[in-house]
């Protein structure tokens, strides 16, 4: 009785192990990194749109964003929503510079605005912003080496600093040494900034694009620039 007894526990352990071990094997691998902190690097040149017709603006004009983000996976899909905090850097060069009147603010170039030809490396706008970031994002399961993604979603950004910044000939003291000049908070500047991004790429690479739907200056109180930004994401972790 007691050899049948063992016999039958043990056919029954045997099966229970097999049937883990199966349940083991077949169940799906959560990512390693599906609810962890991403961080994501873009570089990117701004393509200004409306610009006034009296300026000339410069056609690199190059930007940064840092985010860290976080993914919340649907489920066990290749679908996550993924938000996070970031700051992002935009820059506007040109040969003008922006002045403020009783209508609000207008450019005018250096040239006019010195009353003769300036000589200078740069001369252009720079904009940052906090941004809160929010995306749908799609990826495949292969390794992160070898993974497609693409991602689609938009931003809502805070001005934390606004600049002018001129480095060229001493047009204080009208001699030829280079100066730099910088001048804070450009008045009528829009406090937020918001837009639409995308992102398609694989491994660690992406192209990415941003369009800005709110305008640079406040309504009705400058000209009403806008950009679009396009370049690179690059996913290190």
């Amino acid at each position: 009785m007691k050899t049948y007894l063992a016999l039958i526990i043990l056919i029954i352990t045997s099966s229970f192990c097999g049937f883990s071990q199966e349940s083991i094997i077949s169940k799906p691998k959560r990512e390693k990194n599906a609810g962890k902190d991403i961080i994501i690097l873009d570089l990117y040149s701004d393509l200004w749109q409306n610009v006034p017709t009296n300026v000339d603006v410069r056609a690199i004009n190059q930007g940064v964003n840092i985010y860290a983000m976080f993914n919340l996976p649907f489920a066990r899909s290749n679908f996550s929503l993924s938000s996070g905090l970031g700051v992002s850097s935009h820059n506007f060069y040109s040969d003008a510079v922006p002045i403020t009147g009783v209508s609000g603010t207008s450019f005018i170039k250096l040239g006019d605005f010195y009353q003769k030809k300036v000589d200078y490396s740069i001369n252009k706008i720079n904009i940052t912003y906090i941004d809160i970031p929010v995306e749908i994002k799609f990826k495949t399961r292969a390794e992160r080496s070898k993974r497609f993604k693409a991602s689609i979603g938009c931003k809502i950004g805070y001005n934390i600093s606004n600049h002018t910044k001129y480095r060229g000939e001493d047009v204080i003291e009208n001699t030829s040494d280079y100066i730099t000049l910088k001048k804070s908070n450009i008045k009528n500047i829009n406090d937020w900034n918001y837009g639409v991004t995308a992102r398609i790429g694989y491994g660690m690479y992406n192209l990415m694009a941003y369009y800005s739907i709110s305008k640079l200056f406040e309504n009705n109180k400058g000209p009403q620039i806008y950009p679009i930004s396009i370049g690179i994401s690059i996913t290190p972790f």
